[in-house]
């Protein structure tokens, strides 16, 4: 299915009734490590998260230049992690999930060395399985991004722009199974990753 996605982006920007020239269109890929805070907050005598661990984050980022400032973006997140319950100090794994982002936006050159961008869309979490917090399965929820991507300027202008990514994103998240629980305020969730980063197809720097 992901990789369906995939494919389906790709052929959205690169498709159109001239059929774009290949090099306005750059692909860029990016693996690296991802933080997030906790899914889930309580406090019975002591204070409960359920949260993921710092887990694998790769990104496919599509952009198409334009003459002006500003290039047009589709990016997909994909992420996995153990889920956790910490609690007195302790983790303890109870399930895990895959968490998707698709978002658009547009990205900017700040210097010849960085490039800086945000982007709005969706995030979907699909856990291992579907019990305790999952059962009944999960929402669809908006997400807010912002990044930067800093490639050195002797490699800036290399065949596959190598360079380091640092990514934030913000989303709300509940399950009907919070809800019903009484968690009728959905958490609060800030995102962390920090990743490296390479062009795959086209020219120009690609957002991180």
């Amino acid at each position: 299915m992901i990789g369906h996605t995939i494919i389906a982006a790709i052929a959205f920007l690169s498709a159109g009734p001239t059929g774009r020239l290949s090099g306005q269109v750059s692909v860029h890929a990016t693996a690296g490590a991802r933080y997030s805070t906790a899914l889930v907050h309580d406090v019975i005598v002591e204070p409960v998260d359920a949260k993921p661990g710092i887990g694998p984050a790769i990104t496919l980022s599509i952009g198409e230049r334009t003459n002006g400032p500003w290039t047009p973006e589709a990016v997909l997140d994909v992420s996995w992690a153990a889920l956790q319950r910490h609690e007195s100090g302790e983790a303890a794994k109870f399930n895990s999930v895959t968490a998707i982002a698709f978002t658009v936006g547009a990205r900017r050159e700040v210097s010849p060395s960085l490039a800086a961008r945000v982007g709005i869309g969706g995030i979907k979490y699909l856990p291992a399985d579907e019990t305790g917090l999952f059962r009944g399965g999960s929402g669809l929820w908006a997400v807010g991004t912002a990044g930067l991507y800093w490639s050195p300027t002797k490699l800036g202008g290399s065949v596959h722009d190598f360079g380091v990514s640092l990514r934030y994103d913000l989303h709300r998240f509940s399950t009907p199974a919070l809800h019903a629980d009484g968690f009728t305020s959905a958490q609060l969730v800030h995102r962390v990753t920090l990743g490296i980063g390479a062009r795959i197809l086209g020219k120009g720097r690609s957002a991180p």
